[in-house]
Order: C-alpha cells, then structure tokens, then sequence
C-alpha cells in the first residue's frame, strides 16, 4: 500500500463528517493529484469534487490564496463553484465531461473554447495581495533550492541562462498558471478549468504560451490559439517555451527532494527535461 493510498481512510472520514453534505455521502478518491488528495462526493442526487491540501511553501502553494483564485474563476465563468472551504478542504460542484489527456490530440474547437475562457479569466480583475506569479521568479526559486549537487552543473548553468533571457512579464491579471491538459474538463455544454494552487497575478501571455506547450500543439494549431486569444504577443508565446519547460523541470526535480518519486515522478521528470532540450535545443 502506498503512503497515499494508507492517508485515504482518515481523509474520506474527515470528508464524511462535514455538516455540508444534502444526504448521506458516499465518498470515492480519485487518481492523480501530486500535492493534494481528491476525492468525488455522491451526496442527496448531487456530485462533489472534494480536495485536501495543505500549504507548501516550497512550491510557493498558499491554500487561501487557491481558494481565492478559484472563487474569481467561478465568479468569471471559467471554473466550477465553490460550496465549501475551511481545514485544508475545498469542495466544488463536480464538473461532469471529459479531462483532456497529456500527449493526445486537442480539437481545433476545444482550443477556441480554452483560448475564449482565458480571455475571460485575464478580463477578471486581479486583487494586489493575491500571490504572483512569474516563472522566471519561480525558477530562479527553485534553482537556489536545489542546492548538493542536485543539479549538473552544465544543467545548472543551462537553467540560468534560459532565466536571463526570458521575457519581461506583467503581473496584473488574474492567471491560471498551471494550464497541463488535465486540468481542463471539457463537456457538450462548456469547458471549465481547474486546480488553482498556483494561481495569482501574472501575464495572460503564461496562460497562452503553457497551452502551446504543455498540450504540444502543432505550428498551425498553436497559430490559431494564439490568434483565437488575441491578447497575446506571439513573439512572446515562443519566447515563453524554454522557461516555461524549465519551470516544469525544476519543479519536478523539487518535488522529489521534499516527497521522494512517488507515483509517475521519476517518468515525469524525465519527460519534462527532453521537452525542454525539444523546445531550447
């Protein structure tokens, strides 16, 4: 039994005794998540989403300010409800579709649907005490970090010039800042993005130029994203990818000092350093 899988009767008891259920719950975890746990709620002909997490300083995660962000999102459109938050948990009304998938092919009209909803999100306005966000700050966290060797040198020295030459960015929009397929849930009636942990006041163009690269989108479909958005300079867009696949990198290689290779860690981290050599060859 792995550690997570030993946590998950306290947490499925913990869930079971919140007075916000409409009847009896019925509670199942759901795979996945790297620093929470989820679990759907089945309650009075209702669905939950259900998450437990605490703060993680090391990855710049405040769970306050995720309900915050999450809050703004629902308020514009682009994010499920929040019915629930307090104690590590937050419950949301269960988004019922489809999760997109990492390395599968994207519809041209899913795409104009995501680039419409960031849109919307980056017209909410940001509020000046919610955490900013910007991957060359990030990355250069997670550099100093990753201190013993962690790194190879020439892998070190790498990462920093990739950070010295990275755009300059705003910080004046509200940002989902974490945009990997399966974080967006696509229906017949909408499409709705969620897991806002890293979520704050950023450039929209992060928004933009994660979509391009963490779904692999072809040059022609990344074209038409982009030009579907319309609020984010292209130049910027391909200026974005190797910081963009650093800051994946690095925060892999972080997770692994502070909760080992747990799960798909190790394949993952893997995966994120050869994106990185694709896109900053």
């Amino acid at each position: 039994m792995s550690s997570e899988e030993s946590t998950r009767p306290a947490a499925i008891a913990r869930l079971a005794a919140l007075p916000i259920w409409p009847g009896a719950p019925r509670i199942a975890a759901i795979a996945g998540g790297r620093t929470n746990e989820n679990f759907r709620v089945e309650a009075g002909g209702r669905s939950f989403f259900a998450r437990l997490g605490v703060d993680l300083p090391h990855h710049g995660i405040r769970r306050a300010n995720e309900l915050r962000c999450a809050r703004l999102a629902a308020e514009a459109g682009v994010a499920p409800e929040v019915v629930h938050a307090g104690d590590g948990v937050m419950v949301t009304a269960f988004v019922a579709g489809r999760t997109l998938v990492q390395g599968e092919p994207v519809a041209d009209d899913v795409l104009r649907r995501l680039a419409q909803a960031l849109r919307a999100l980056a017209a909410r306005p940001a509020p000046a005490d919610l955490n900013v966000f910007d991957p060359v700050a990030v990355g250069r966290r997670d550099l100093a970090a990753l201190t013993d060797g962690a790194l190879p040198a020439a892998r070190r020295a790498r990462a920093a010039a990739i950070l010295d030459g990275a755009p300059r960015l705003a910080t004046t929009a509200l940002i989902h800042a974490d945009l990997i397929p399966e974080n967006v849930i696509v229906s017949d009636t909408g499409l709705a993005l969620v897991d806002w942990e890293y979520a704050g006041r950023g450039d929209p163009v992060v928004d933009v130029a994660s979509v391009v690269l963490h779904f692999g989108l072809p040059a022609h479909q990344a074209a038409m994203f982009v030009a579907t958005h319309g609020a984010a300079d292209p130049a910027t867009v391909a200026a974005l990818q190797p910081v963009l696949a650093l800051r994946e990198a690095l925060w892999c290689e972080v997770q692994q000092r502070h909760a080992g290779l747990r799960g798909d860690l190790a394949d993952y981290t893997e995966m994120c350093w050869r994106r990185l050599d694709r896109v900053a060859p």
